[in-house]
């Protein structure tokens, strides 16, 4: 459904405040960059700055919840016998697409902010937990399981861990300057396996 006139500003004004963060935290570290100064940057308030964004690291990680709310869905329209496996593979084959096709810089940028601070891999480790706990009751659903189920809970986490393996390996491999399109192409072989294995393992 396309969107209304406000929730187009407001995406727009939302966009412009993290790319105004975005490149601040590129020049000078996460942890060196003040809201303050985004607020100035994105020419907002501090007050609109947390309006969109409640935390500091949100401006960073907000694309992980992004990701989770899309594999929700997902999940949730799955055809009656459908793998929950598969929107994990999809997820991952996009971002490998993003792998072979954007600019190094572009899918590097994040990580090396977050390896360089400790702040944002605690918020990181944490939105890994939270992930898998918004995870496990839809996966739980579509196979018809009590939403607290462990066998729905060790599901969710293999599966996101084995996307987030696959996206590790991705950009340490581009950092260490391996041409983008052979590690995409390399990784899609692993992350196939990968996914054929769980298949075949959670039937």
């Amino acid at each position: 459904m396309e969107l209304g006139l406000r929730e187009r500003k407001k995406q727009r004004t939302r966009e412009e405040i993290a790319a105004a963060a975005m490149e601040l935290f590129r020049e000078r570290g996460f942890d060196s960059v003040t809201v303050a100064e985004i607020a100035h940057a994105a020419e907002v308030s501090e007050k609109t700055v947390f309006n969109y964004f409640p935390a500091k690291e949100d401006l960073i990680l907000h694309r992980g919840q992004e990701h989770t709310e899309a594999l929700i869905v997902a999940i949730r329209e799955l055809t009656p016998g459908g793998s929950v496996v598969t929107p994990f593979l999809r997820a991952t084959e996009k971002l490998l697409d993003a792998v072979e096709n954007e600019p190094v810089e572009s899918i590097v940028a994040i990580p090396r902010l977050v390896m360089n601070s400790h702040t944002l891999r605690e918020r990181l480790f944490l939105g890994w937990e939270q992930e898998a706990a918004a995870l496990t009751p839809a996966i739980a659903e579509a196979l018809e399981l009590e939403p607290d189920d462990l066998i729905a809970a060790v599901m969710a986490r293999t599966l996101s861990w084995t996307h987030r393996l696959i996206f590790r390996a991705a950009f340490t491999r581009l950092l260490a300057g391996e041409d983008q399109h052979a590690v995409a192409a390399a990784l899609r072989v692993e992350a196939a396996r990968a996914y054929d294995k769980l298949r075949r393992g959670f039937a």
